[in-house]
């Protein structure tokens, strides 16, 4: 059902994006040629602000490289940007209309978009979209409207929730009584992460003793805590896609936590948001997530450096490194076809793609997602430690030391 919408093209220059030396055209042939759009929508402002800007950033050095490195077929890249705040349906049409109809981007590229909405907005285009939604009902929605210009470079929240349990059950922590309390929001990524881990957790022959859904605006944590300390799991599970209410309730909880639980605070501790609260010293031991980081070894570690090096800080666990490589897995299949014109065969190109970038390897399945898998992109295990976030598991691999909370000690 898919049809083109690329018709004309821009003859108005924005400017270039961050790496095209400025000067005249005859000193950069670069600045001669039209530039490429890539548009991003993403959320620049609302409860997912933290991560929309390491989206930005990410999607800002890697044009930069490949500006420096002579651009795409020849020709400059510049980066797009318009915010879907809330990840509404109203405001994913708007970026649909504003991106492409208007600015003609080549590509839409963003972390997630409404896991849903952003689907029906985006599918009855022919450009290229990427994401990582990494929930459950994009890809039967994905597959049920022949979308084939959509793409998630990730797994789904159901697979990733059983392997983070593995990687918990990994540790070395000794339960005592075998038992699991889980917190969650109401959104889709919370309710199937939620009964993911409970599903997992009672095939390992553990049970849960508390299990109950709280609302997104909610600060206040005491009568939560008080019944998880009523209960005493040996693990505690919260998974809120709200920053500020995790915020709330690991600053809460690290005053009263439960004697000798883990906690895991889910995928948003991976987040730029808690990057403070960390090496504030407000998190020791908490233990959170990511789909989507950078791996140890050369090419991770060079990511690191360049990032640092732009930003002067380190990059976030949660999507910086994905955005990086989603944008140099599409030029490499747009170089391949050795043009921006035929969407098809850029598709084609993708699905056949078995792309190397630093989070790991992809390699699209029929359902247009690359199942996790410690050969793909393995999910992270992460802690805070002494300040820092670390990842101590990366799929089945240990590459650092668990630490033993305080509140977790006999």
């Amino acid at each position: 059902m898919s049809f083109n919408m690329k018709s004309g093209r821009r003859t108005v220059s924005l400017a270039l994006a961050l790496g095209v030396v400025v000067g005249s055209a005859g000193a950069n042939p670069l600045l001669a040629q039209e530039e490429i759009i890539v548009g991003a929508p993403i959320p620049i402002t609302g409860p997912f602000a933290s991560d929309g800007e390491a989206m930005q950033q990410g999607l800002e050095l890697a044009i930069a490289e490949k500006n420096a490195a002579g651009g795409l077929l020849g020709r400059p890249l510049e980066l797009s940007t318009f915010d879907i705040g809330d990840l509404t349906p109203d405001k994913l049409e708007a970026a649909g209309t504003n991106l492409l109809q208007r600015q003609n981007s080549s590509v839409l590229i963003n972390g997630y978009g409404g896991m849903g909405p952003d689907v029906l907005a985006f599918c009855s285009y022919s450009t290229p979209y990427f994401n990582n939604n990494a929930t459950s009902n994009v890809v039967p929605l994905r597959n049920s409207m022949g979308c084939d210009n959509i793409f998630m470079g990730s797994d789904v929240d159901v697979n990733y929730a059983q392997s983070t349990f593995s990687q918990i059950m990994s540790l070395g922590h000794e339960p005592d009584s075998k038992t699991i309390a889980i917190v969650h929001g109401p959104y889709d990524w919370e309710l199937n992460s939620a009964g993911a881990f409970r599903e997992a957790a009672e095939a390992a022959g553990w049970t849960v003793s508390v299990e109950t859904e709280v609302p997104y605006d909610n600060r206040q944590w005491q009568g939560i805590i008080s019944e998880l300390k009523g209960a005493q799991p040996d693990l505690v599970v919260f998974e809120l896609l709200d920053t500020a209410g995790t915020s709330t309730f690991i600053d809460q909880y690290m005053r009263d936590p439960v004697p000798r639980a883990l906690l895991y605070a889910g995928y948003i501790f991976s987040t730029p948001a808690f990057q403070e609260v960390v090496a504030n010293g407000n998190a020791e031991g908490v233990l959170g997530m990511t789909v989507s980081a950078q791996q140890p070894g050369e090419r991770g570690d060079a990511f690191v450096a360049r990032w640092e090096e732009t930003y002067g800080s380190k990059p976030p666990y949660s999507i910086a490194a994905a955005i990086y490589d989603t944008f140099n897995l599409w030029a490499a299949a747009v170089e391949q076809v050795g043009s921006l014109e035929d969407d098809a065969a850029v598709h084609e190109a993708i699905m056949g793609l078995d792309y190397e970038g630093v989070t790991g390897r992809y390699a699209f399945n029929d359902d247009h997602f690359v199942p996790v898998a410690d050969d793909t992109l393995p999910s992270q295990l992460i802690q805070a430690q002494n300040g820092k976030m670390v990842a101590i598991k990366v799929g089945s691999q240990k590459v650092a030391d668990f630490m033993m909370p305080e509140w977790g000690k006999p």
